[in-house]
C-alpha cells in the first residue's frame, strides 16, 4: 500500500486541489503543512526548491500539476479513456494558463485605480469567458460532471478555482451561468468532499 505526504504551506492555493483529490478518493495521507519561517531550510532538501511536494513510498513528485495528475491517475479521477483525459487536461490547462495568472494579477495589485479596471476586465472578459466554457462543456457532457459520467480531476480543478474566485472577490457580485451555479453546488455537496470543506484547516486563502 502506498504511503502518502504532501508538503506544502498552510495555505489552500497550489495544494488544495491535491487534497480534494485525496478526500474525494478517501485516501489517507500526511497532510504536512509547513510555516514560512520553516521554508529556507527546507527548501534546499526540495528537488526545484519549491512547494508542493508529494512523497510517495519516499519518491518525491514536485510541480502541483504534475503531483494532481498522477493523484487522479491513481485514484481513478482523470476519465476512463484518453478522449476524457485530454478534455480533463483542457479544462485544467485554461484554468492555469488563461484565467488564473489574471486573477493572481488581480489579487497581487496594490494600486485600487488598477485594481478597479483590472476587476472590470476579470468579470466582463476572463471569467465570463471561462464561466461560458465551463457551462457548455456541461451541457454537451448531459449537465452533471465536465467529463464522462463520474467526478473527475477537472470537476474539482474548477471547483477550487470557483472558491478561490469567491474568496478574493471584493467588488459587484459575480453572475455565474445556472449551470455553472449548480455544478459548484453538485461538487460541494458530494459527501467526501463535503466533508473535507468542513473539517479543513481554516486559512486566508
Amino acid at each position: 500500500m502506498a504511503v502518502y505526504k504532501l508538503t506544502y504551506f498552510n495555505l489552500r492555493a497550489r495544494g488544495e486541489v491535491s487534497r480534494l483529490l485525496f478526500a474525494a478518493a478517501d485516501q489517507a495521507y500526511e497532510d504536512c503543512r509547513i510555516t514560512f519561517e520553516e521554508w529556507p531550510s527546507i527548501k534546499p532538501t526540495t528537488p526545484l526548491g519549491q512547494v508542493p511536494i508529494l512523497s510517495v513510498n519516499g519518491k518525491l513528485i514536485p510541480q502541483s500539476r504534475a503531483i494532481e495528475r498522477y493523484l487522479a491517475r491513481e485514484f481513478g479521477l482523470y476519465g476512463k479513456t484518453n478522449m476524457e483525459n485530454t478534455m480533463c487536461d483542457i479544462i485544467i490547462d485554461t484554468i492555469h494558463c488563461d484565467v488564473r495568472p489574471e486573477l493572481r494579477k488581480y489579487i497581487f495589485e496594490k494600486d485600487d485605480a488598477k485594481k478597479a479596471d483590472m476587476s472590470k476586465h476579470l468579470a466582463e472578459e476572463v471569467l465570463h469567458k471561462f464561466m461560458l466554457f465551463i457551462e457548455k462543456t456541461l451541457k454537451d457532457n448531459g449537465g452533471d460532471y465536465l467529463v464522462g459520467n463520474d467526478l473527475t480531476w477537472a470537476d474539482l480543478a474548477v471547483f477550487d478555482f470557483t472558491q478561490e474566485v469567491l474568496a478574493v472577490w471584493k467588488h459587484e457580485k459575480l453572475n455565474f451561468p445556472e449551470e455553472f451555479n449548480k455544478h459548484h453546488e453538485r461538487i460541494k455537496a458530494v459527501p467526501k468532499i463535503k466533508r473535507w470543506l468542513e473539517t479543513r484547516p481554516k486559512t486566508e486563502r
